[in-house]
């Protein structure tokens, strides 16, 4: 490594400065130093860096070579394809009985594929698919090489960490499709698993549809009750009503009272036209008019107490116009509670038709296949990341060397 030398001659004609000029004169020498170019192989010779270029780029991409080209085992991708549906998007259904169910069960099939896909991935699927297919004799295959093979000793956690990297869940935003990939180390594995992904997924959004259709179901059944219950309370009010009153239809007795008390009135007055008539024949001191005047006062308190019966300014009073308000209030309360009930009951009915039925249910519209080739590992590109990985963290530790040395040197 070669060294730039800045040496002052002595000058006769000037004697020997100052400690200012000396300082001058220093800095000047530094600011000429800085701006001699150091090549960059200054700092180490061609062998260290053939060396650390072997060690760092070369070595890598044999081993990952190596690796991919003779160790690597195969892996097979099965996928399927489908969307979660329901009966109600077949038939338009707009009848008052739905409306007032509110369609509850509607406002959740945009989160059912969210669901089935957070269910692909978790522990349940894992541990369901392990019991019906054993996930870890398919994964634990003599044909995985022994980095890719599952250790069949390792517990439910570890299994469940493997499915992650051995399983692609892809859900669309817009139409709700659901895209799923497993992999395996032969196709009759891959075909094996994702079929019974499928009917494990189909059986978990069955249980979904179930469970919520039985929560549906007991609803109409509660609302049921209580219209039931509320309807007795308006049988018995209206019978207590009826008790109180002493009749069984106010309508008629009132219809009753009113004809009575027209007679009175007619009668009444066919005296009153008879005693005046005789007031032209005979006085009013007769006997025959003073019998008159008797049957009139006696007609008159007839009146009046008919009157009060269907009527008084009295709020206490018991009055034809009073039974008639408690009858009208009980039986509103009954037609109510009855129309109530009627529309609990259809309602009941209605939730018993879809609990018949399977309300929601997967439509796979791309079945899984047998894979013919294997899709993993991608053996060049593999190896080509390699590459370019080591090669560009080489090319920076390089750098951060160089560029370590010339701030030393400089110093």
């Amino acid at each position: 490594m070669s060294e730039t030398r800045l040496e002052r001659q002595p000058d006769d004609r000037h004697p020997a400065g100052t400690a200012e000029e000396s300082a001058v004169e220093h800095f000047v020498l530094r600011e000429d130093l800085r701006r001699v170019s150091v090549p960059i192989d200054q700092f180490g010779s061609w062998r260290w860096h053939q060396l650390s270029f072997a060690l760092c780029v070369a070595l890598p991409i044999l081993i990952a070579g190596v690796y991919y080209g003779l160790i690597a085992a195969d892996k097979y991708a099965a996928e399927f394809r489908f969307s979660i549906r329901t009966a109600s998007d077949l038939v338009p259904d707009q009848d008052m009985v739905s409306m007032l169910l509110g369609k509850g069960g509607q406002s959740d099939i945009g989160r059912l594929p969210y669901m089935a896909a957070s269910y692909l991935r978790s522990r349940n699927a894992v541990r369901d698919l392990n019991a019906s297919i054993s996930l870890r004799a398919m994964f634990s295959r003599p044909q995985a090489d022994f980095l890719s093979r599952f250790d069949a000793s390792g517990n439910d956690d570890r299994l469940w960490d493997y499915w992650q990297s051995m399983i692609s869940v892809n859900v669309d935003r817009v139409s709700g499709l659901v895209l799923v990939r497993v992999l395996a180390f032969i196709p009759d594995d891959a075909m094996a698993i994702a079929q019974a992904l499928q009917k494990a997924t189909e059986r978990m959004i069955d249980d979904v549809a179930r469970r919520a259709r039985k929560d549906a179901l007991a609803m109409a059944g509660q609302e049921v009750e209580r219209a039931g219950v509320r309807y007795a309370a308006a049988l018995t009010g209206l019978r207590d009503v009826r008790n109180q009153e002493g009749t069984v239809d106010p309508q008629v007795t009132i219809d009753l009272a009113a004809k009575t008390l027209l007679g009175v009135v007619k009668e009444k007055l066919a005296l009153e036209r008879q005693r005046d008539a005789n007031l032209k024949i005979v006085s009013s001191d007769a006997p025959q008019q003073r019998v008159l005047l008797e049957q009139i006062k006696a007609l008159d308190a007839q009146i009046l107490a008919q009157t009060q019966a269907m009527t008084s300014q009295n709020g206490d009073a018991k009055t034809a116009a009073r039974t008639i308000s408690l009858f009208e209030q009980q039986e509103l309360e009954r037609r109510f509670s009855q129309r109530l009930l009627e529309v609990a009951l259809a309602a009941y009915e209605k939730a018993r038709e879809e609990a018949e039925r399977q309300h929601v249910y997967l439509a796979a519209f791309v079945p899984p296949q047998k894979p013919d080739i294997a899709e993993y590992p991608r053996r060049a590109r593999s190896v080509a990341f390699v590459g370019v990985s080591a090669f560009g963290l080489w090319v920076v530790m390089m750098l951060l060397i160089a560029g370590v040395r010339d701030r030393m040197h400089l110093d």
